[in-house]
Protein backbone atom coordinates (compact mmCIF):
# COMPACT_ATOMS: atom_id res chain seq x y z
CA UNK A 1 0.00 0.00 0.00
CA UNK A 2 1.47 3.42 -1.16
CA UNK A 3 0.83 6.53 1.23
CA UNK A 4 0.64 9.98 -0.58
CA UNK A 5 2.32 12.97 1.58
CA UNK A 6 -0.10 15.66 1.77
CA UNK A 7 1.61 18.78 0.70
CA UNK A 8 1.62 21.39 4.12
CA UNK A 9 -0.28 23.99 2.99
CA UNK A 10 1.85 26.48 4.73
CA UNK A 11 4.83 25.30 2.65
CA UNK A 12 3.03 26.05 -0.37
CA UNK A 13 1.93 29.47 0.47
CA UNK A 14 5.94 29.96 1.45
CA UNK A 15 6.85 28.97 -1.79
CA UNK A 16 4.31 31.40 -3.59
CA UNK A 17 5.86 34.23 -1.82
CA UNK A 18 9.54 33.18 -2.63
CA UNK A 19 8.49 32.78 -5.97
CA UNK A 20 6.54 36.62 -6.11
CA UNK A 21 9.62 38.21 -4.42
CA UNK A 22 12.07 36.83 -6.82
CA UNK A 23 10.13 38.19 -9.54
CA UNK A 24 10.00 41.84 -7.90
CA UNK A 25 13.46 41.70 -7.22
CA UNK A 26 13.89 40.67 -11.07
CA UNK A 27 11.15 43.71 -12.13
CA UNK A 28 13.42 46.09 -10.07
CA UNK A 29 16.94 44.82 -11.77
CA UNK A 30 15.50 45.27 -14.96
CA UNK A 31 14.41 48.49 -14.40
CA UNK A 32 17.08 49.54 -12.71
CA UNK A 33 19.50 48.37 -15.35
CA UNK A 34 16.91 49.85 -18.10
CA UNK A 35 17.21 53.26 -16.81
CA UNK A 36 21.18 52.98 -16.32
CA UNK A 37 21.59 51.88 -19.85
CA UNK A 38 18.60 54.51 -20.94
CA UNK A 39 20.70 57.07 -18.96
CA UNK A 40 24.32 56.45 -20.30
CA UNK A 41 22.11 55.94 -23.84
CA UNK A 42 21.35 59.56 -23.07
CA UNK A 43 24.55 60.97 -21.78
CA UNK A 44 26.03 59.24 -25.08
CA UNK A 45 23.70 60.88 -27.36
CA UNK A 46 24.32 64.57 -25.45
CA UNK A 47 28.39 63.98 -25.92
CA UNK A 48 27.73 62.97 -29.50
CA UNK A 49 25.94 66.18 -30.45
CA UNK A 50 28.50 68.46 -28.50
CA UNK A 51 30.90 67.11 -30.21
CA UNK A 52 29.29 67.38 -33.73
CA UNK A 53 28.67 70.88 -32.49
CA UNK A 54 32.11 71.83 -31.56
CA UNK A 55 33.24 69.95 -34.79
CA UNK A 56 30.83 72.43 -36.72
CA UNK A 57 31.62 75.20 -35.10
CA UNK A 58 35.56 75.22 -35.28
CA UNK A 59 34.98 73.95 -39.33
CA UNK A 60 32.95 76.89 -39.60
CA UNK A 61 35.66 78.86 -37.73
CA UNK A 62 38.60 77.67 -39.99
CA UNK A 63 36.39 78.19 -43.29
CA UNK A 64 35.66 81.44 -42.81
CA UNK A 65 39.50 82.05 -41.47
CA UNK A 66 40.76 80.55 -45.00
CA UNK A 67 38.22 82.25 -46.68
CA UNK A 68 39.19 85.98 -45.05
CA UNK A 69 42.67 84.79 -45.82
CA UNK A 70 42.18 84.23 -49.38
CA UNK A 71 39.21 86.69 -50.28
CA UNK A 72 39.13 89.74 -51.71
CA UNK A 73 36.96 93.03 -50.89
CA UNK A 74 34.83 94.95 -52.55
CA UNK A 75 32.80 98.39 -51.41
CA UNK A 76 30.02 95.85 -50.34
CA UNK A 77 31.72 93.36 -47.69
CA UNK A 78 34.22 89.78 -49.15
CA UNK A 79 33.68 88.51 -51.94
CA UNK A 80 34.78 85.14 -54.13
CA UNK A 81 34.65 86.33 -57.69
CA UNK A 82 38.12 86.73 -58.67
CA UNK A 83 39.21 90.26 -60.69
CA UNK A 84 40.97 89.20 -64.07
CA UNK A 85 43.61 91.56 -65.68
CA UNK A 86 41.28 92.59 -68.48
CA UNK A 87 38.88 94.24 -65.17
CA UNK A 88 41.61 95.99 -64.33
CA UNK A 89 42.90 97.46 -67.29
CA UNK A 90 39.44 98.42 -68.36
CA UNK A 91 38.49 99.91 -65.07
CA UNK A 92 40.57 100.95 -62.27
CA UNK A 93 38.33 101.47 -59.64
CA UNK A 94 36.92 97.52 -61.15
CA UNK A 95 37.99 96.28 -57.71
CA UNK A 96 35.96 98.26 -55.69
CA UNK A 97 32.90 97.67 -56.80
CA UNK A 98 30.04 94.93 -55.58
CA UNK A 99 29.64 92.17 -57.68
CA UNK A 100 26.63 90.54 -55.63
CA UNK A 101 28.39 87.29 -53.80
CA UNK A 102 29.84 89.67 -50.99
CA UNK A 103 29.25 88.46 -47.61
CA UNK A 104 28.42 91.51 -45.12
CA UNK A 105 31.18 92.49 -43.08
CA UNK A 106 28.42 94.95 -41.16
CA UNK A 107 27.26 92.04 -38.50
CA UNK A 108 24.96 90.30 -40.63
CA UNK A 109 24.23 86.88 -38.87
CA UNK A 110 24.84 83.98 -41.55
CA UNK A 111 23.76 80.20 -41.14
CA UNK A 112 27.49 77.90 -40.85
CA UNK A 113 27.81 73.95 -40.63
CA UNK A 114 25.35 72.28 -38.96
CA UNK A 115 23.56 74.07 -36.11
CA UNK A 116 26.00 77.28 -35.76
CA UNK A 117 26.17 80.91 -36.96
CA UNK A 118 28.41 83.29 -37.61
CA UNK A 119 28.60 87.02 -38.31
CA UNK A 120 31.59 89.36 -39.86
CA UNK A 121 32.07 92.69 -38.62
CA UNK A 122 34.67 95.19 -40.05
CA UNK A 123 36.23 96.41 -36.48
CA UNK A 124 36.43 100.31 -38.89
CA UNK A 125 32.53 100.10 -38.52
CA UNK A 126 32.44 100.65 -34.57
CA UNK A 127 33.21 103.84 -33.07
CA UNK A 128 37.63 103.64 -31.77
CA UNK A 129 38.07 103.54 -27.73
CA UNK A 130 41.67 104.30 -28.19
CA UNK A 131 41.79 107.64 -30.80
CA UNK A 132 43.41 110.70 -30.26
CA UNK A 133 40.37 112.06 -32.09
CA UNK A 134 37.14 112.05 -29.95
CA UNK A 135 35.10 113.72 -31.45
CA UNK A 136 33.16 110.72 -32.46
CA UNK A 137 32.84 109.50 -29.08
CA UNK A 138 31.21 112.78 -28.13
CA UNK A 139 29.00 112.67 -30.97
CA UNK A 140 27.97 108.83 -29.71
CA UNK A 141 27.29 110.37 -26.14
CA UNK A 142 25.52 113.04 -27.24
CA UNK A 143 22.99 111.08 -29.35
CA UNK A 144 22.32 108.85 -26.47
CA UNK A 145 21.06 111.79 -24.01
CA UNK A 146 24.23 112.53 -22.37
CA UNK A 147 24.44 115.78 -21.01
CA UNK A 148 27.58 118.51 -21.42
CA UNK A 149 28.25 117.70 -17.85
CA UNK A 150 28.32 113.72 -17.79
CA UNK A 151 30.32 113.68 -21.66
CA UNK A 152 33.16 115.59 -19.74
CA UNK A 153 33.38 113.28 -17.12
CA UNK A 154 32.92 110.39 -18.87
CA UNK A 155 35.85 111.49 -21.66
CA UNK A 156 38.16 113.19 -18.92
CA UNK A 157 37.96 109.51 -17.07
CA UNK A 158 38.53 107.80 -19.95
CA UNK A 159 41.77 109.90 -20.87
CA UNK A 160 43.23 109.41 -17.46
CA UNK A 161 43.01 105.77 -17.67
CA UNK A 162 44.70 105.81 -20.89
CA UNK A 163 47.42 108.07 -19.91
CA UNK A 164 50.84 107.50 -18.40
CA UNK A 165 50.89 110.02 -15.89
CA UNK A 166 49.46 110.52 -12.48
CA UNK A 167 47.76 113.97 -12.89
CA UNK A 168 44.10 114.18 -12.25
CA UNK A 169 42.02 116.22 -15.20
CA UNK A 170 39.03 118.41 -14.60
CA UNK A 171 36.26 115.78 -13.86
CA UNK A 172 38.64 112.73 -14.55
CA UNK A 173 39.75 109.81 -11.99
CA UNK A 174 43.16 108.92 -11.59
CA UNK A 175 44.87 106.07 -9.62
CA UNK A 176 43.73 106.95 -6.11
CA UNK A 177 40.47 107.28 -6.70
CA UNK A 178 40.01 103.76 -8.15
CA UNK A 179 41.88 102.54 -4.88
CA UNK A 180 39.11 104.48 -2.60
CA UNK A 181 36.01 102.45 -4.72
CA UNK A 182 38.38 99.32 -4.76
CA UNK A 183 38.27 99.08 -8.67
CA UNK A 184 40.82 97.94 -10.77
CA UNK A 185 43.82 100.10 -10.87
CA UNK A 186 44.32 101.97 -15.00
CA UNK A 187 46.79 100.08 -16.70
CA UNK A 188 47.93 103.67 -18.06
CA UNK A 189 47.65 102.17 -21.39
CA UNK A 190 45.42 101.93 -24.10
CA UNK A 191 42.35 99.51 -23.76
CA UNK A 192 43.22 95.88 -25.25
CA UNK A 193 39.49 95.16 -25.84
CA UNK A 194 36.01 96.78 -26.21
CA UNK A 195 35.17 94.89 -23.00
CA UNK A 196 37.91 96.88 -20.79
CA UNK A 197 35.44 99.79 -21.50
CA UNK A 198 33.39 98.74 -17.91
CA UNK A 199 36.63 99.16 -16.07
CA UNK A 200 36.86 103.20 -16.40
CA UNK A 201 34.82 104.97 -13.69
CA UNK A 202 31.51 105.56 -15.25
CA UNK A 203 31.31 104.53 -17.78
CA UNK A 204 29.10 101.12 -17.11
CA UNK A 205 26.58 102.66 -14.87
CA UNK A 206 26.30 105.27 -18.16
CA UNK A 207 25.93 102.38 -20.34
CA UNK A 208 23.60 100.70 -18.41
CA UNK A 209 21.84 104.05 -18.41
CA UNK A 210 22.11 103.67 -22.65
CA UNK A 211 20.80 100.00 -21.89
CA UNK A 212 23.90 99.03 -23.85
CA UNK A 213 25.20 95.71 -23.17
CA UNK A 214 26.91 95.12 -25.78
CA UNK A 215 29.80 96.81 -25.72
CA UNK A 216 31.71 94.77 -28.24
CA UNK A 217 29.19 95.86 -31.01
CA UNK A 218 29.31 99.56 -30.50
CA UNK A 219 33.13 99.96 -30.41
CA UNK A 220 36.76 99.12 -31.30
CA UNK A 221 40.03 98.97 -29.48
CA UNK A 222 41.31 100.61 -33.06
CA UNK A 223 43.82 103.40 -33.03
CA UNK A 224 42.21 105.58 -35.69
CA UNK A 225 38.43 107.07 -35.70
CA UNK A 226 38.00 106.76 -39.25
CA UNK A 227 34.62 104.83 -39.80
CA UNK A 228 33.79 102.44 -42.64
CA UNK A 229 29.69 103.88 -43.44
CA UNK A 230 29.39 100.67 -45.38
CA UNK A 231 30.20 98.38 -42.59
CA UNK A 232 28.44 100.41 -39.77
CA UNK A 233 25.42 98.06 -37.98
CA UNK A 234 21.85 100.00 -38.86
CA UNK A 235 21.68 100.17 -35.07
CA UNK A 236 24.70 102.45 -34.68
CA UNK A 237 23.97 104.82 -37.63
CA UNK A 238 20.93 105.68 -35.42
CA UNK A 239 22.54 105.37 -32.17
CA UNK A 240 25.83 107.59 -33.09
CA UNK A 241 25.04 109.49 -36.37
CA UNK A 242 21.71 110.46 -35.26
CA UNK A 243 19.66 109.29 -38.39
CA UNK A 244 16.47 107.99 -38.49
CA UNK A 245 15.11 104.71 -38.07
CA UNK A 246 14.00 105.05 -41.70
CA UNK A 247 16.03 106.50 -43.52
CA UNK A 248 19.23 104.12 -41.78
CA UNK A 249 17.42 100.84 -42.77
CA UNK A 250 16.83 102.03 -46.70
CA UNK A 251 20.53 102.59 -46.22
CA UNK A 252 21.10 99.35 -44.98
CA UNK A 253 19.18 97.67 -47.07
CA UNK A 254 20.98 99.42 -50.59
CA UNK A 255 24.19 99.34 -49.94
CA UNK A 256 24.78 95.76 -50.28
CA UNK A 257 24.15 96.67 -54.17
CA UNK A 258 24.76 100.18 -54.02
CA UNK A 259 27.37 100.71 -51.16
CA UNK A 260 28.33 104.28 -50.04
CA UNK A 261 31.02 105.86 -51.85
CA UNK A 262 31.67 109.72 -51.17
CA UNK A 263 30.17 112.00 -48.25
CA UNK A 264 27.92 113.60 -50.64
CA UNK A 265 26.46 110.50 -51.45
CA UNK A 266 25.88 109.51 -47.76
CA UNK A 267 24.23 112.94 -47.36
CA UNK A 268 22.07 112.91 -50.47
CA UNK A 269 20.44 109.37 -49.87
CA UNK A 270 19.92 110.26 -45.85
CA UNK A 271 18.75 113.52 -46.03
CA UNK A 272 21.72 114.05 -43.12
CA UNK A 273 21.91 117.53 -42.17
CA UNK A 274 24.71 117.76 -39.58
CA UNK A 275 28.28 119.48 -40.42
CA UNK A 276 30.37 116.40 -40.72
CA UNK A 277 34.06 116.72 -42.01
CA UNK A 278 35.40 114.73 -45.42
CA UNK A 279 37.65 112.58 -43.68
CA UNK A 280 35.10 111.20 -40.93
CA UNK A 281 34.39 108.22 -43.28
CA UNK A 282 35.98 105.47 -45.18
CA UNK A 283 33.98 103.93 -47.41
CA UNK A 284 36.35 100.50 -47.95
CA UNK A 285 36.75 97.77 -45.46
CA UNK A 286 39.65 97.43 -43.46
CA UNK A 287 42.08 94.58 -42.51
CA UNK A 288 40.98 94.62 -38.82
CA UNK A 289 37.82 91.94 -38.20
CA UNK A 290 35.84 90.82 -35.71
CA UNK A 291 34.21 87.69 -36.16
CA UNK A 292 31.69 85.99 -34.22
CA UNK A 293 30.19 81.99 -33.99
CA UNK A 294 27.86 80.63 -31.74
CA UNK A 295 25.73 77.80 -31.73
CA UNK A 296 21.53 77.34 -31.44
CA UNK A 297 21.87 74.71 -28.72
CA UNK A 298 22.84 77.84 -26.32
CA UNK A 299 26.20 78.84 -24.66
CA UNK A 300 28.46 81.57 -24.94
CA UNK A 301 29.78 83.13 -28.37
CA UNK A 302 33.18 82.83 -29.39
CA UNK A 303 34.35 86.70 -30.68
CA UNK A 304 37.81 87.17 -32.36
CA UNK A 305 39.36 90.16 -33.47
CA UNK A 306 42.15 89.64 -36.19
CA UNK A 307 44.00 91.51 -38.18
CA UNK A 308 44.82 90.17 -41.77
CA UNK A 309 48.27 90.13 -42.91
CA UNK A 310 48.55 88.87 -46.97
CA UNK A 311 52.34 89.77 -46.14
CA UNK A 312 53.07 88.48 -42.88
CA UNK A 313 55.87 86.80 -41.75
CA UNK A 314 53.87 84.95 -38.98
CA UNK A 315 51.08 84.20 -40.75
CA UNK A 316 48.10 86.01 -43.07
CA UNK A 317 46.57 87.28 -40.07
CA UNK A 318 47.26 88.04 -36.78
CA UNK A 319 44.74 87.88 -33.78
CA UNK A 320 44.79 91.03 -31.65
CA UNK A 321 42.17 89.17 -28.97
CA UNK A 322 39.09 86.77 -28.42
CA UNK A 323 36.97 86.02 -25.44
CA UNK A 324 33.49 84.77 -25.11
CA UNK A 325 30.33 87.03 -25.25
CA UNK A 326 26.75 86.50 -24.88
CA UNK A 327 25.48 85.03 -28.28
CA UNK A 328 22.96 87.09 -30.29
CA UNK A 329 19.48 86.94 -30.75
CA UNK A 330 19.73 84.75 -33.42
CA UNK A 331 17.00 86.37 -36.56
CA UNK A 332 15.95 85.03 -40.03
CA UNK A 333 16.80 88.26 -41.56
CA UNK A 334 16.14 87.79 -45.48
CA UNK A 335 19.92 88.64 -45.99
CA UNK A 336 21.39 86.07 -44.03
CA UNK A 337 19.12 83.31 -45.55
CA UNK A 338 19.49 84.27 -48.53
CA UNK A 339 23.61 83.72 -48.67
CA UNK A 340 22.89 80.75 -45.83
CA UNK A 341 24.36 78.32 -48.78
CA UNK A 342 27.76 78.96 -48.37
CA UNK A 343 28.40 76.01 -46.44
CA UNK A 344 26.28 73.75 -48.91
CA UNK A 345 28.81 71.34 -50.82
CA UNK A 346 29.07 74.37 -53.17
CA UNK A 347 31.82 75.60 -51.39
CA UNK A 348 34.17 73.13 -52.54
CA UNK A 349 33.80 74.86 -55.57
CA UNK A 350 34.34 78.27 -54.16
CA UNK A 351 37.31 76.65 -52.57
CA UNK A 352 38.63 75.40 -55.68
CA UNK A 353 38.66 78.87 -57.21
CA UNK A 354 40.65 80.19 -55.37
Amino acid sequence: MVVKSVPDPSQQGFILAAVLWALVCMLVAVGFFHAVVERKLAIGLEARAQISNRLDLHSTEQTMLYLLATSRFTLAGMSFSPLTQEQLRSDETAFLLPVGDELRLDGVQYKGLGGTYFSLQDNAGLLSLNSLDEAHLERFLKHQGATNTERARLMAAKADYIDVDDQERLSGAESSQYRARQMQIPPNDFLRTPAELVRIMGWREQMTNFSLSRYDDVFNARRFSLTNINAMPEYLMVKYLGLTESAASLLYSERQSNPVRTLSDFMLRTNYQTRIDEDTFGYFPSQEISLRFWSEGGGQARLISLQLTPNGLLGPWLVDYEYSVEPPEINNEPLAIRQSNLFNPTLDDVIREH
